[in-house]
């Protein structure tokens, strides 16, 4: 095939591949997700979108300190020291108003002076979602509509990214294979049937940039500087911490170094050049977290009135999601909660049991644990290894060593934050694709096309 031809067939497979995950995404068009399941998905989290949106326009962008919420009938009754942490209260009023707030927002009925809001998340994404609204010349049910086809995009965007980098790194056989995978799990599917909360893409976008300007540092040395490269990552950061606030903080922030682990180890780095890399990667991340937490603080001292509040809300919020003393009497739940034995029986252990393939489109009811997925990819990583470990082209071990070192970024939000994971297995399972499934995906491709090429050449002889 020539570079014309070759160019022409990558191009088609782009765009038959946008086009199947756009519209996976926004409607569940294949039915990957359990119809069900998807459009019931996490409504509690769209209402405090939709509720946001409304504030706005009735109240102005920066009313209620910019947090997101739910309109409702009563007086704002969460905002003191206290009752901002009820939690029960919170969860109570939004879930009893969170259908009402597409209704306010289409106009259906009048948005009452009432205002519950959540205060864990900055709200960007709400703000940047109504500012879009407002420069549309269409309904508020069209704009609605098409922020959720932009935000499917984005997220089919976001995947195409990684895999137009396994394409030109690994050949065109393990980027469609990453490509099935990816298109294939419902779990992605269903955080794109939440609407306007989630906006998946944004998690990936700090693992992203480090990885294509690593890449292009690699292809054309000198090219980019570390300064620039920093730059990138606190950005890349920012952007994650705008669009999804502290969510698998602990996940995104450890998906940096994965690429760092990758382009190291391809290029014969010593440790003490990787471990500085990684240091100042860290530093220029961490920059960008203080931004966030300077302007949650912010945000929560103007909402509240005291300072003190605002940093003891923050503090109140770490210990409650990492700490499990106050349900460490749970029945079948191990004594010591802040041990190792009890995030593995009552937190890991679940999420390698739960199904990686609960497809809408089968007839037939299919299990497939994470575990047996995770399996298969152990296996694939010991086929790469063996046919390629007389050669001397150092990616596929590159590939090897950053999929299983990128499994501290699922396990380090299981383990850190435990508590969260516990309660939240329907919601915190996207955390196995943060990247090692995805990872993971263009190993097992990698293995197929190495199997494929020794057939080939075994058929030749």
């Amino acid at each position: 095939m020539n570079i014309n031809k070759a160019g022409k067939a990558r191009l088609l497979f782009f765009g038959i591949a946008f086009l199947l995950l756009t519209f996976s995404f926004y409607s569940n068009l294949f039915k990957v997700a359990v119809p069900v399941h998807y459009k019931e998905y996490e409504t509690f989290e769209e209402g405090l979108v939709i509720g946001r949106m409304v504030k706005a326009e009735k109240d102005g962008l920066f009313a209620s300190s910019g947090f997101m919420g739910v309109n409702y009938i009563k007086p704002d009754s969460v905002k003191d020291e206290l009752r901002v942490n009820d939690l029960g209260l919170r969860d109570s009023i939004v879930s009893e108003n969170q259908f009402d707030q597409i209704k306010y927002y289409l106009g259906e009925k009048d948005a009452p002076n009432g205002y519950c809001v959540y205060v864990s998340h900055s709200g960007g994404q709400a703000s940047l979602y109504y500012l879009i609204q407002k420069a549309l010349p269409f309904s508020n049910e069209t704009s609605y509509q098409m922020l959720r086809f932009l935000n499917a995009m984005l997220m089919a965007i976001g995947f195409l990214v990684f895999i137009g980098w396994v394409l030109r790194n690994f050949g065109i056989t393990p980027a469609i294979i990453t490509f099935l995978f990816t298109f294939l799990s419902p779990k992605i599917v269903m955080f794109g049937g939440n609407g306007l909360w989630w906006s998946l893409w944004n998690f990936y976008v700090p693992f992203l940039a480090l990885l294509l300007v690593l890449e292009k540092r690699h292809s054309f040395p000198g090219s980019i500087s570390d300064k620039r490269i920093f730059v990138t990552l606190f950005l890349a950061v920012l952007v994650k911490f705008f669009f999804s606030g502290l969510e698998f903080s602990s996940t995104t922030m450890l998906s940096i170094f994965i690429p760092i682990v990758y382009y190291s180890y391809l290029e014969r780095q010593r440790f003490s050049e990787f471990f500085m890399f990684s240091f100042k990667a860290g530093l220029a991340a961490l920059g960008a977290v203080l931004v966030q937490f300077l302007v949650l603080i912010l945000q929560l001292w103007t909402y509240l009135g005291s300072l003190g509040g605002a940093l003891g809300y923050l503090q109140t919020a770490f210990v409650r999601r990492s700490s499990f003393v106050q349900f460490s009497d749970l029945e079948g739940t191990d004594n010591d909660p802040s041990s190792l034995s009890f995030v593995w029986n009552n937190v890991i252990k679940y999420y390698l049991r739960e199904n990686s393939w609960d497809w809408g489109f089968t007839p037939v009811f299919i299990r497939f644990r994470f575990a047996y997925l995770i399996f298969i990819i152990i296996v694939c990583a010991g086929i790469v290894w063996f046919l390629t470990r007389k050669l001397h082209d150092r990616k596929y071990i590159a590939l090897i060593l950053a999929t299983f070192t990128s499994v501290v970024c699922p396990l380090s939000w299981f383990i850190i934050f435990k508590e969260h994971a516990f309660w939240h297995i329907q919601l915190d399972i996207i955390v196995w694709y943060m990247p090692f499934l995805l990872l993971g995906f263009a190993v097992t491709g990698t293995a197929i096309s190495l199997l494929i090429s020794k057939m080939k050449r075994a058929e030749k002889l």
